[in-house]
Order: structure tokens, then C-alpha cells, then sequence
């Protein structure tokens, strides 16, 4: 019965938050009804922020499990790319930057998937977290009301550049950490 309630941990159910929260960003951001856009500011930064509580619930509590490794930077991702997205879509950031960071991002997580066939789990670099958080703050800055546009330009300039470099070195397998087993497989 425990193995089928895996997702009821509090880490897991916070990956799987972070995931549901990004149609509620995209329609307050579509709706832009007064105070909508700091509501969407308000839940993206609470939904980056469980991104730090999963991971430490996890490795405090309840144990690190192959599904949280793989979900866990999955969930990162369509956070990040789903409000790149719909901030492009809205005309307020360019395509090409969200395009470059799709092309890692898929290409990364295909590595994952085919290190995980072999029962080999690719833990996050330095150098990912590093993208993950400068992309963090690009959308952070778009999203909030009273941010200067060219801060929020330059920041994303830096998250495509981090985003590129970090991709290049997943390719050529030069990753700060090396691929392991995973840790447990427990809920």
C-alpha cells in the first residue's frame, strides 16, 4: 500500500505543485486584470521556492527515491519554460531565448532517460543548478511589475549563455557530478 501512495510524500507532492501551478501562472498573466501580474510574480517565486523545500524534505526526511530525481528537474523545467513561454507568447520576451532553452532542456532530459534505462541516475551539475537559478531570476524579473526591462534583458542574456554552456558540457559529459545509482528507491 506505501509503494502506491509514493506521491503522497511532501516532496514528491510538492514537485508535482510546482508542475500544477504553471496554468494558474499563464492565466493570471493572460487575464492581466490590475493586480494579476504580482499575483503570477507571487506564484512563480512560491513555486521556485518549493523547488528548495522538495529537495531538502527529501534528503532530511523522507529518503531521496529514483522518481524524485527524475521528476524533480522535470517539474524545473516546465515551470521555467512554461512562464518563458507564455511571457513570449505575450510579446514581452524574445522566442529565440526560450527556443535555446527548450533545445537544452529536451536534450539534457533525454540524456537522463536513456542513463536511467541503465539504471544510472544523472544528478544535477553545479553548473545545471547554477542555470536553473539564473534562469529563476530572468523569469522573476519579467514577471515582476516594477523591474527595469533592460535589468531583465541582461539577466536573460546571461541565463541563454549559463543555459548553452551547461548543455555543452552535459554533451561532452563533463557534468561536475558524476552519473550514480540512485540513493534508494523507498517512497
Amino acid at each position: 500500500m506505501r509503494r502506491r501512495l509514493w506521491w503522497l510524500s511532501w516532496p514528491n507532492s510538492l514537485t508535482l505543485l510546482r508542475v500544477a501551478l504553471v496554468p494558474v501562472i499563464a492565466a493570471l498573466l493572460i487575464a492581466d486584470t490590475g493586480g494579476d501580474r504580482w499575483w503570477a510574480f507571487a506564484v512563480f517565486v512560491f513555486a521556485a521556492l518549493t523547488d528548495t523545500i522538495d529537495g531538502w524534505l527529501a534528503r532530511r526526511y523522507q529518503g531521496v527515491t529514483r522518481w524524485g530525481q527524475l521528476a524533480d528537474p522535470i517539474a524545473d523545467k516546465i515551470l521555467i519554460i512554461g512562464s518563458l513561454g507564455i511571457l513570449a507568447w505575450l510579446g514581452e520576451l524574445p522566442w529565440w531565448a526560450v527556443v535555446v532553452i527548450v533545445v537544452r532542456e529536451v536534450a539534457v532530459t533525454l540524456q537522463r532517460v536513456l542513463l536511467v534505462r541503465r539504471d544510472v541516475v544523472m544528478p544535477a551539475s553545479g553548473l545545471g543548478k547554477l542555470k536553473t537559478l539564473s534562469q529563476v531570476a530572468a523569469v522573476t524579473l519579467y514577471l515582476l511589475p516594477s523591474a527595469p526591462r533592460g535589468l531583465a534583458e541582461a539577466v536573460l542574456w546571461v541565463a541563454v549563455a549559463i543555459t548553452v554552456l551547461s548543455g555543452v558540457r552535459y554533451a561532452l559529459g563533463r557534468s561536475s557530478t558524476q552519473a550514480r545509482e540512485p540513493e534508494s528507491d523507498r517512497p
